[in-house]
């Protein structure tokens, strides 16, 4: 481990160093920790990744001014509101899964993201990332999303998971030449004419599963 990376996973509060003198630290991992206020961080000007996955982290204001930030793991947090994350341009990937995120609309500026992850929060209007057009996957499974008119136009899209949503109308995917996985599973599309167009994509879809299972049995 360089002295640019601290894991810090799964220690008590006590254990910890003090978090605000980390200046020079740029990977930080706090996964399944108990902290809850990001104070300390704030001054942490030099980090590009931080890992808050499976901590108990509900405001994110104090990482308004980490604008050197290009990975967020905010993952199963009990984050709700992302508006602080605006400034953060300098984001290429964004994990909110299982969050208990609504309004993406603070997302519309991160241009440069190229990995959001959305699964499982209670997102239903993608229209924040129609101009994300760096986009290279898009994790939206268990969302209240239905209509994908807003993609239509993320020419490098390659990734989408669409699982156990209310998702029927593919048709606004049909331009997008660069996708090579599509996820399916647990929704109500149907339409084979709009699949068939997906032209070198793998669609992944319930029926997908059912042959594999059969062909290994």
């Amino acid at each position: 481990m360089s002295q640019a990376e601290l894991r810090l996973e799964r220690m008590a509060l006590a254990d910890m160093p003090p978090l605000q003198q980390l200046t020079a630290i740029e990977r930080l991992f706090l996964t399944r920790t108990p902290i809850t206020d990001l104070t300390p961080l704030a001054g942490l000007t030099q980090l590009r990744v931080l890992g808050l996955r499976l901590t108990r982290v509900s405001d994110v204001s104090p990482l308004a001014a980490l604008t050197a930030l290009e990975s967020l793991i905010l993952s199963f947090t009990p984050v709700a509101d992302v508006a602080p994350l605006a400034r953060l341009t300098g984001l290429r990937s964004l994990y909110l899964t299982g969050c208990l995120v609504a309004d993406i609309s603070p997302l519309a500026g991160l241009t440069g993201l190229t990995r959001l992850d959305l699964g499982g929060t209670r997102v239903s209007d993608l229209r924040p990332l129609a101009d994300l057009t760096e986009l290279a996957s898009l994790q939206l499974s268990s969302t209240e999303v239905v209509d994908l008119l807003p993609l239509a136009g993320l020419s490098r899209l390659r990734v989408l998971e669409l699982g156990d949503t209310a998702v029927r109308d593919l048709s606004p995917l049909v331009g997008l030449t660069t996708l090579q996985r599509l996820d399916v599973r647990g929704t109500k599309v149907a339409d084979d004419a709009v699949l068939s167009r997906l032209d070198g994509c793998e669609i992944v879809s319930g029926a997908t599963f059912r042959r594999a299972r059969r062909r290994a049995g």
